[in-house]
């Protein structure tokens, strides 16, 4: 074999087991990196904390005791964000008294005063959290919003959902309610 069709032969045989690499199954048992390992149901929360329209801060996550948090990130031009955000009151006016916090984190660049307005309009009067750097998403690994994540007391992550959550959803609820540790609401 002349060496022109000899280099032709193990190009094309190294294209073929590149080729055949990138589309063979991965190994599962491969570890993938942290940096790279969205949270998933039952792992420990991030710990973040973030400062709120009301001029302080609240911290997520982490093996600390606290409320029962949902988690929401949102933006004032956000769509189906604006249509969520009557279901958030709804959690928060059935579920607050018993115990659970909403957190509304905007990514918006604008002022809080834009922010605040927006919120108001949409006649929340659940904690409102703010993000301009839009580091909780990426904590989280999150691809979109709107999305919302449900933290235990004990800092774990016990529901997370992609997009709008529906209204009258009956899986938060359960979710909502077994991390208060009691039977699920109507609202």
């Amino acid at each position: 074999m002349n060496m022109r069709r000899w280099f032709s032969a193990l190009t094309l045989g190294v294209m073929f087991g590149v080729t055949v690499g990138a589309c063979a199954k991965p190994d599962r048992t491969e570890k993938i990196p942290e940096a790279y390992h969205p949270p998933q149901v039952g792992d420990i929360s991030p710990v973040f904390t973030v400062p709120t329209l009301g001029g302080d801060s609240v911290r997520i996550g982490g093996a600390t005791t606290q409320q029962a948090t949902l988690v929401n990130v949102w933006a004032t031009w956000c769509g189906p964000c604006k249509a969520e955000f009557p279901e958030l009151q709804t959690l928060h006016t059935t579920f607050g008294p018993r115990g659970l916090r909403v957190l509304a984190i905007s990514i918006d660049t604008d002022d809080d005063a834009a922010v605040a307005a927006s919120a108001k309009a949409m006649g929340a009067t659940f904690v409102i959290g703010r993000d301009p750097a839009d580091q909780v998403r990426g904590q989280f690994a999150a691809v979109g919003i709107p999305e919302s994540f449900l933290v235990s007391r004990d800092g774990h992550l016990l529901w997370r959902h992609s997009g709008a959550i529906p209204p009258g959803d009956m899986a938060v609820r359960a979710a909502i309610s077994d991390a208060l540790g009691s039977a699920a609401a109507t609202p």
